[in-house]
């Protein structure tokens, strides 16, 4: 069962969407309600919950200021928003954040079971995928910030893409900003971000030669992200390994 947090500043919506929603059947459990923005983000860093579900205009903290510092907190939470006609322009803001859920007040008993339905539906799809790719990351993993794991199992997925880098998956996969999940990287892991996905990169390069004996540097590197420069491949292959790629595959 996934956790969901209710956040709204009038009791009698939080009292009607705790009562009409079926919760289990959702394959979710009401964990928590709060009635403003503050009390909401104590209860995010006290209990984590899975799901959020907020008004955008609360007293203290509305619900654009909750999702700006609840991520920060919890990036993996999932949002569902709630908003008045006239709020569209924050409904906007809030999916530049990753915020895929905007329901409008007020809303039915099936909107909210479509939004749940969906939001668990991706939930299970990426623990699915982190159980999958954490492989022989797992004992690396688990001394790690939940922020931390995605980024290295994120690397794993991605290793041959191109456009891996810092900055692409704080925007494409976190949602958070750059300069901050590259100082906790280094922070937790020991060395930047740019460094470790180097080494994973070779350790992929020495793992694809000793399954393809006959492969060229050209196909090796393109398989890495490096097919417009092979021979920047070849270059920190051999600083890391102390030999090139050719004499790698001949030594096999």
């Amino acid at each position: 069962m996934f956790k969901v947090l209710l956040v709204d500043d009038e009791p009698m919506l939080l009292e009607g969407i705790s009562s009409i929603v079926e919760w289990e059947q959702q394959g979710t459990v009401l964990h928590g309600i709060a009635e403003n923005g503050l009390e909401a983000l104590e209860f995010i860093k006290k209990h984590a919950p899975d799901i959020v579900i907020t008004d955008i205009t609360m007293p203290g903290l509305d619900g654009m200021g909750l999702i700006e510092q609840g991520r920060k907190v919890s990036p993996l939470i999932k949002w569902i928003l709630l908003s008045g006609y006239n709020e569209f322009e924050y409904a906007q803001k809030a999916m530049r954040f990753g915020v895929k859920h905007y329901l409008l007040k007020p809303s039915s008993e099936e909107d909210i079971h479509e939004a749940l339905t969906e939001v668990v539906q991706e939930l299970s799809v990426e623990n699915k995928q982190q159980a999958n790719t954490a492989n022989g990351y797992t004992s690396e993993m688990t001394n790690y910030s939940s922020v931390v794991n995605k980024m290295i199992a994120a690397i794993k997925e991605n290793i041959e893409n191109p456009n891996l880098s810092l900055q692409w998956i704080a925007n494409e996969v976190l949602y958070m900003n750059t300069d901050y999940v590259g100082k906790l990287f280094k922070k937790e892991v020991g060395e930047k971000f740019s460094a470790y996905v180097m080494k994973r990169k070779i350790d992929k390069a020495v793992e694809i030669i000793s399954k393809q004996k006959d492969i060229k540097v050209f196909e090796l590197a393109e398989k890495l992200g490096y097919g417009n420069n092979p021979q920047y491949f070849s270059n920190i292959f051999k600083k890391q390994t102390g030999c090139s790629p050719t004499e790698w595959i001949k030594k096999r």
